[in-house]
């Protein structure tokens, strides 16, 4: 489903760094079956590179785009909890309430589409950061969503301090 550019897969590689070294993501993705020689795959534009040729810019279902999907849904997922992501689910919603079934935007819905696309991004950066959210969302666009999100800028907003509103984290406070 994945319409990246070469450049945003490029971020996006760069996000699961994490700022750890190219050669523990180039490890993670080999032993997921991304690759099969690791030789030369020591910067994260060479990884993008190899990723980006095998998954055709992940529009293709072979082992680098369920990779690549695997380690990226690990990121996304380690950041959120269950809460914010049934309110990302029903955002999500919300946003495809204002499109065909073929993707394209439905009349009239241009600005109802775009509010709900700044919602939902904001919601997600407020757990991952605004770059990973931009990113995130892209990757689940139709190409006439992801060529709204391109137009507008990354969202800049504060992380939430973690966990402040997941039950789990509360669990001790309330039952005295």
């Amino acid at each position: 489903m994945a319409n990246l550019t070469r450049e945003e897969f490029e971020q996006c590689l760069t996000v699961l760094a994490d700022g750890g070294p190219p050669e523990k993501l180039r490890d993670q993705l080999c032993r997921l079956n991304a690759f099969h020689s690791r030789r030369g795959l020591s910067s994260i534009e060479a990884i993008t590179s190899r990723l980006y040729q095998l998954s055709s810019g992940l529009r293709r279902e072979v082992p680098a785009t369920h990779a690549f999907q695997a380690l990226w849904a690990e990121f996304i997922g380690n950041r959120l909890n269950e809460k914010v992501g049934e309110k990302l689910d029903e955002m999500a919603d919300k946003i495809n309430e204002n499109l065909e079934a073929s993707g394209a935007v439905k009349d009239g819905c241009d600005e109802p589409l775009k509010a709900r696309l700044s919602e939902y991004e904001e919601v997600l950066a407020r757990r991952v950061g605004g770059l990973p959210a931009r990113l995130d969302t892209l990757q689940k666009a139709f190409p006439s969503v992801a060529e709204i999100l391109r137009a507008k800028s990354i969202p800049d907003v504060p992380l939430d301090p973690p966990d402040e509103d997941d039950e789990h984290a509360h669990d001790g406070h309330h039952h005295h």
